[in-house]
């Protein structure tokens, strides 16, 4: 045991004063004179024992009150495991990612509760000691040294945010923040398993004490969309629609009739009760009915209880605007492309020779085919690779005699070769869990016939080919970094391949489509998606693209190519909803957010877990409450501080006194 203030302890010489006292009796003795004495000898012998008595337990009472009083001043304490911080520095970081609205304890939310972890770390530590306070949106705040009051504030100013951080990311940033010397880390957050990143090991040097503080909930039940898509993806006046919504139940609870509703333009236009099993996926299908024009605002929405942030689902249903499809070849009789493009509801197809083409055509186009081209113009490769590489979308179909060499001038065919023929050889069935035939069939059936090809170009394995040969080589393969190229193996006509006269020809090149529609809003964005892109017909000017909602106005970071509009996410300031995409004053779509489906997998790291993790100078703190949590950082860095139980002694002691004074005779 030490003590703070040992100076006090020289008050103890104090406790001779009771006692000379005691010794000394000071009062002046008055005779009084009585005929008989014998009687009063006997009174004054057994009285006098009893006096005594009691003013021994007076006397013994009042230095135990007397000692512990001093003791008090002194303010004892037991030591600390460690010592603070030596500059007095200290580093915190706060989740306050959407998750942390879950409960740790009935009404009380894991954010709520940390923000009194943070206000009582700062009240325990001495006024002297600064903070730096780290969050997910990594504000500038976090690197400015901040005293108690100034933290108290801010604790009383933070929000939740839909922004969500790797365990890596945080440690990268808490390095970023810290100057020379020793540091005291305070880690407190949810430890979620779906935003933790990468399973690697997070190390910290010995200059950091880092206190991992989990908020452990008190259930990770909860049921969340997980994702959405119609049947159709282009959507036509007033066609029925078919919406297939994702729900995912995680945790050890059924979710038994959840009731699930559809919104279009906040007016209620579908319903269904839906069971799911702990941990397990429904797809939930609903039938719309509605005139598609303009934007339309959507929304899934349900009730369950207590994590609430997921509970709406926002997308956006709008009218299809036409793809433009330029068709490149070289004989006019080639019409495969044309037939499955010529819906002018849905296409603005172009079909042109390539002794007449245009070039500037190229950049103007959601999807350029390049189909059946003997050769490829060094010209023409360099503007097909520019393109590629601003995110544009090629299908490449060579020709039945090929220069090889001048193909292999196209980004991702510079491992081309020609094909041996061996004779039509039969394709494979395509793997329709890959998210590119996903739902391209109602019925996925294993034994359907498929065509047959006879291969003119290869390129090597490909794993993730969307169609194989029967002998695993691709016949058809998404290639590309920024932009896609779709390269077949064979031409398609009917000497080569009867692909194009398959039912799964027209999906094919449909998907495609879909997906190279740069014109077209997606249904939803996440708020961690890193980019939106688009296409715009607006003449560009100094002007910028903007994000509106009511008085709110966000501009992102943004570049634009041709007619095509690149525009970063800004994670950092947008909340979930509806937003408007505004250029010069004028509404030109509506855009959905919603938070990451990882925030909503409530999945805790364990105390092991974490334990192996973490390696350096870390310690779990194992706490389930703000003074579970006072007592680990003061048995840590502050001691345990005695002072209190002394001033109870003292009081009894006190109270002693006074009941032998008054009932002791």
């Amino acid at each position: 045991m030490n003590f703070l203030y040992p100076q006090f302890l020289y008050a103890l010489f104090a406790l001779s004063i009771p006692i000379i006292i005691h010794l000394f009796n000071f009062r002046k003795t008055k005779k009084v004179y009585f005929s008989n004495t014998r009687f009063l000898q006997k009174v004054k012998e057994a009285s006098s024992s009893k006096r005594k008595l009691k003013h021994y337990l007076i006397l013994a009472s009042r230095l135990l009150m007397l000692f512990f009083l001093v003791i008090a001043f002194a303010q004892p304490f037991f030591p600390s495991e460690e010592e603070a911080s030596a500059q007095g520095k200290t580093l915190i970081y706060i989740d306050n990612s959407l998750s942390m609205n879950n409960e740790v304890d009935e009404g009380v939310a894991a954010f709520d509760e940390a923000m009194q972890y943070v206000n009582t770390l700062t009240e325990l530590y001495p006024t002297s000691v600064e903070y730096k306070v780290l969050t997910n949106d990594f504000n500038t705040y976090s690197g400015i040294y901040q005293n108690r009051k100034e933290v108290s504030e801010l604790t009383t100013e933070l929000r939740m945010t839909g922004v969500t951080r790797s365990f890596e990311d945080i440690k990268e940033r808490l390095s970023l923040q810290k100057d020379d010397g020793t540091y005291d880390v305070f880690w407190i957050s949810d430890f979620q398993v779906s935003t933790a990143g990468k399973e690697e090991e997070i190390h910290f040097d010995s200059t950091y004490s880092v206190n991992l503080v989990p908020m452990n909930f008190t259930s990770v039940n909860n049921v969340y969309v997980d994702s959405l898509y119609l049947d159709n993806p282009f959507l036509i006046g007033d066609e029925k629609l078919k919406l297939n919504v994702v729900l995912k139940n995680i945790g050890e609870k059924e979710a038994s009739d959840l009731i699930v509703k559809v919104y279009v333009d906040e007016v209620q236009s579908a319903t269904a009760s839906v069971n799911i099993k702990p941990n397990d996926i429904v797809t939930a299908t609903f039938d719309l009915a509605f005139n598609i024009e303009g934007n339309n605002k959507c929304r899934i929405s349900f009730e369950e209880f207590p994590v609430t942030f997921d509970n709406d689902f926002y997308f956006t249903i709008n009218g299809s605007q036409k793809i433009d499809v330029l068709e490149i070849k070289s004989k006019s009789e080639v019409i495969h492309v044309q037939s499955v493009f010529g819906n002018e509801e849905l296409f603005n197809l172009k079909s042109t020779n390539y002794s007449n083409l245009d070039y500037s055509l190229i950049p103007e186009a959601d999807l350029v085919v390049v189909n059946g081209l003997e050769n490829i113009d060094p010209s023409l490769a360099v503007v097909l690779n520019e393109y590629l590489a601003e995110y544009g979308n090629v299908i490449f179909i060579p020709a039945s005699s090929p220069d090889i060499a001048s193909y292999r001038q196209l980004s991702g065919l510079g491992n081309l070769t020609h094909m041996d023929s061996v004779g039509k050889v039969a394709l494979m069935t395509p793997d329709f869990k890959d998210p590119f035939f996903e739902n391209v069939f109602e019925e996925t059936n294993k034994s359907f016939a498929m065509p047959e090809a006879t291969g003119v170009v290869q390129w090597g394995r490909d794993r993730t080919a969307l169609l194989k040969y029967n002998n695993g080589m691709p016949f058809l393969s998404k290639m590309g970094v920024n932009g896609n190229l779709y390269a077949f193996g064979s031409p398609l006509n009917t000497n080569y391949t009867s692909l194009h006269a398959h039912a799964i020809f027209v999906p094919i090149m449909y998907r495609i489509a879909a997906q190279s529609a740069s014109k077209e809003s997606k249904l939803y964005y996440f708020i961690d998606d890193p980019r939106i892109t688009f296409k715009t017909d607006t003449l560009i000017t100094d002007n910028i693209f903007k994000l509106k909602r009511g008085d709110e106005e966000i501009i992102p970071s943004q570049h634009i190519v041709g007619n095509n509009v690149f525009m970063e996410v800004p994670k950092f300031t947008l909340g979930v909803g509806f937003y408007e995409l505004v250029f010069e004053g004028k509404k030109l779509t509506t855009l959905a957010f919603n938070a990451s489906p990882a925030e909503s997998d409530l999945r805790q790291y364990l105390t092991e877990d974490l334990k192996n993790t973490f390696k350096g100078k870390v310690e779990v703190f194992e706490v389930q409450d703000e003074e579970g949590f006072k007592r680990s950082v003061e048995k840590k860095y502050i001691g345990q501080p005695l002072w209190k139980y002394a001033i109870i002694i003292a009081l009894i002691f006190l109270l002693m006194e006074v009941l032998l004074i008054r009932f002791l005779p």
